[in-house]
């Protein structure tokens, strides 16, 4: 009878009665002792009760609204709510301005937000490849963040070389062709000989002794299964 009731009229039949107040109510679950209003979490039985709603007057339409102080502030009534197609101009949620900077590398024009601006003391960059050509360039020595120790010779350090063979294979890896582009980042700079062999580590980070690869043939390479030359083909 009960599903006759809510499949044919559309309306549940009661099925809960309420301790509080006696009401009979439905309850989809068939667990809640309590009615809406005699609901002791909830409306003025709950412990953070307000005292109801506030009004305020919608920014945008005019029209007085009710909200709750505990939910938002009152700037929008829910109909323009609900009518905005995203975020409104005005909202406070919606990002502010930004401004004018340039690279710190490449001195390119930037759009940024300012907070972007201040939290950088290094300044902006368009992404990670001026960021790095920057550490290559400007941050030497006991600056570096892979510093180990000891004198670096000028032009020898392994971010100046690491540019210097990209450039010379052309951000191209040179066991099997493909460019940045189609790799999708730039190319790995794989030690032809390893550091490990030098007793000098500084004597590895030379332009005759680095190629260009891949991250495919870097690892063949590595495990011997392919031989590369600096500059060369396979």
């Amino acid at each position: 009878m009960r599903q006759h009731h809510t499949k044919v009229h559309g309306e549940p039949l009661p099925n809960r009665t309420c301790e509080g107040c006696g009401l009979e109510f439905y309850d989809p679950k068939s667990r809640r002792n309590y009615c809406n209003d005699c609901n002791p979490n909830g409306g003025s039985n709950n412990g953070n009760w307000k005292d109801a709603k506030e009004e305020a007057s919608c920014v945008r339409c005019g029209e007085t609204f009710e909200y709750y102080p505990s939910n938002k502030e009152g700037v929008y009534c829910p109909s323009c709510v609900a009518d905005a197609d995203g975020l409104l101009p005005d909202n406070p949620s919606t990002p502010g301005e930004r401004v004018s900077t340039t690279c710190a590398f490449c001195e390119s024009e930037l759009e940024v937000y300012p907070s972007r601006v201040k939290a950088n003391e290094r300044g902006v960059f368009c992404g990670r490849t001026c960021y790095g050509n920057w550490l290559s360039e400007t941050v030497v020595g006991e600056n570096h963040h892979q510093w180990e120790g000891g004198p670096i010779p000028y032009g020898r350090t392994w971010w100046k070389i690491r540019r210097r063979a990209l450039e010379r294979d052309d951000y191209r890896c040179q066991a099997c062709g493909r460019d940045n582009e189609a790799i999708g980042r730039n190319p790995d700079v794989h030690h032809v000989i390893p550091v490990r062999t030098f007793d000098d580590p500084e004597d590895a980070y030379t332009l005759d002794n680095v190629v260009s690869l891949c991250r495919r043939c870097h690892r063949l390479a590595e495990e011997g299964s392919i031989a590369v030359s600096a500059g060369g083909k396979r």
